[in-house]
């Protein structure tokens, strides 16, 4: 029989495996994020997210919300930029039972004929709930280090598209 040092040890190191089993499942949610958005089916995409999750550029006012706008927007995406290949790191997750928020930094890529393009460079802060057995995006923000870099040069060129249905279709105030 475990003494009462021996509990609490115990109870310690299954808190602590725990947290660590939450953030790697968190860590694999957002590699599957990177993965659908960039190769895979939107509505998979749309799927990583809660029921009502919410995905914002604040700096632009662009914003989708639910499954079928998170859904329709990753098919505007993929159409709009083809072959975008987003890299994350540098994760730093805070825990709380059932809720964690996390941060991580972006960089995001563009294969063209002529070269692949370092085209983004930024961060995300989102907000993530357990449901279900699985870890879920609840709101995903999406922060850039230079905003100016995805409409001037080449790559604003390789981004005209993108930002002419962000106006005219998901611009939300």
């Amino acid at each position: 029989m475990p003494t009462a040092l021996g509990r609490k040890h115990m109870a310690r190191t299954s808190e602590y495996l725990q947290r660590a089993a939450d953030r790697v499942m968190i860590q694999d949610l957002l590699a599957r994020y990177a993965w659908e958005v960039d190769h895979g089916d939107p509505k998979d995409w749309a799927a990583l997210f809660t029921e009502d999750g919410v995905f914002e550029i604040p700096a632009v006012k662009v914003k989708a919300e639910g499954r079928a706008e998170l859904a329709e927007f990753a098919a505007d995406l993929q159409r709009a930029i083809p072959n975008v290949h987003h890299v994350q790191t540098n994760f730093v997750i805070e825990l709380d039972g059932d809720r964690a928020w996390g941060r991580c930094e972006l960089n995001e890529f563009m294969a063209r004929p002529e070269a692949v393009y370092p085209n983004l460079q930024g961060w995300y802060e989102d907000d993530y709930l357990y449901r279900g057995g699985h870890w879920r995006i609840a709101h995903r923000r999406v922060f850039t280090a230079e905003p100016k870099s995805t409409v001037t040069g080449k790559v604003g060129e390789h981004f005209q598209p993108f930002h002419e249905i962000c106006k005219t279709k998901w611009r939300k105030a």
